[in-house]
Order: structure tokens, then C-alpha cells, then sequence
């Protein structure tokens, strides 16, 4: 299986940002509490984890949803974050800004399968630096799960555009292979599936499924 980028996302707590460093994973997300879904934190612990994933020579992927542009703005000065994945689609000229006041972070855009927009992709694919597709798409109370299948003529839209792009959601030891083998991402977005019941990155889980793939 030829090599593949591998990002964990929902890390809470220093101990996962650690077990990540261990086992050569080099790059991790950090979910805001702007958000739905599980696994999201404040900005205040986001700041000490990410210093903690420069400490190590980690990545650090800032997902937020936040609809004011300012606010976005004050939130990645506040965090400090190398890559932001944007739930909330901004306009160009939106990410043309915040691109000319952080000139070394790295842009990528939330697509799933419910708000994904060719237009929008189209319009924006000059600027952006990655792609971050889930196949979940998370409500207030619940998760509605698409499947690979339902999701394939989204993501070779994307390909096509020569966008690296990272698959996430619902993905495990069961059906990596299969999702790599048929879609050939860039990058793998995984995140419960590779966690205790405490949140933190488990030992086990994580040394089974890198023995399934070859991490880039």
C-alpha cells in the first residue's frame, strides 16, 4: 500500500499530542467548540496544545465554524494554529484576507456531503491549500452518515482538481483499505476510531491500524 498522510483529529489533552509524536503521526486537529459534534474544546486549551504540537514538530489543523470573518481572524491570532479547516464556506476574497495577514498559515475548507458546492470549490481552488471531506455530517443531537459509495462522485470532483484532499468520517481497521485503495487520497482524517473512551489517542488502536498502512 503506497504511503498515506494521517491526521487525528478531536485531540483534548497533551498526553494524545504526545502518543501522536511517538508514533510519527504529523498532524493533529483541534475542533472548537463553535462547533457540533464531539470532541471540541475551548481556545484556551486549543493555544496549549498547539504550542505543545510545535514543541514536537506537529501540524496543527484549527476546525472552526465561526461566520464572522473578524472573529475568525481573532481566533487564529488567538490560537496560533499552521493549517485552519473552515466549516463555514468564506468567499474568496474572505480567505484571500485572512491569507494576506497570515501569510504562512495554511488554508483548508470542511466539505461534506450535504454542503458540498461545485461553484463554490471552483471559485475558491486557487486559494486553498487542502481539502479536509467528511463523509459524517454532524447535527446539534446526531450524526448522519453517508457512505463511501454515495460520497465517490464528490470527491473525484475534487481530485480532478487537483486539490489534496483528506477523507474522514467513520473510517477504521475495517475499511481503510478499501476507502485507500479506491479513492487514493491524499490524506486520512480519523478521529473516534483511534480513542479511548477517555478521549485520548489509544496505544493499541493506533499501533493495529499503522500496521495497515504506510504513514507519510
Amino acid at each position: 500500500m503506497s504511503k498515506i498522510n494521517l491526521k487525528i483529529c478531536g485531540i483534548t489533552n497533551k498526553a494524545s499530542v504526545l502518543r501522536a509524536y511517538e508514533n510519527k503521526v504529523k498532524s493533529l486537529g483541534f475542533a472548537s467548540n463553535n462547533l457540533n459534534g464531539p470532541n471540541t474544546t475551548n481556545d484556551t486549551n486549543i493555544k496549549k496544545l498547539i504550542k505543545e504540537c510545535n514543541y514536537y514538530n506537529i501540524e496543527s489543523v484549527l476546525l472552526t465554524k465561526f461566520y464572522s470573518l473578524d472573529e475568525i481572524i481573532k481566533q487564529i491570532d488567538f490560537t496560533k494554529p499552521k493549517t485552519i479547516s473552515c466549516s463555514f464556506h468564506f468567499s474568496k476574497d474572505a480567505l484571500i484576507k485572512i491569507k494576506k495577514i497570515f501569510k504562512r498559515l495554511r488554508i483548508g475548507i470542511s466539505i461534506n456531503p450535504e454542503n458540498f458546492n461545485k461553484k463554490y470549490i471552483e471559485s475558491i481552488k486557487s486559494i486553498i491549500d487542502v481539502i479536509y471531506f467528511d463523509m459524517n455530517v454532524y447535527k446539534k443531537k446526531s450524526i448522519k452518515k453517508y457512505s463511501l459509495n454515495k460520497s465517490l462522485k464528490q470527491i473525484q470532483f475534487i481530485k480532478d482538481k487537483n486539490i489534496p484532499i483528506y477523507i474522514g468520517g467513520g473510517i477504521n481497521r475495517t475499511n481503510v483499505s478499501t476507502i485507500i485503495k479506491q479513492i487514493r487520497p491524499y490524506g486520512l482524517d480519523i478521529s473516534r476510531s483511534l480513542k479511548n473512551n477517555k478521549n485520548f489517542i489509544s496505544k493499541t488502536k493506533l499501533k493495529n491500524f499503522l500496521n495497515q498502512i504506510s504513514v507519510g
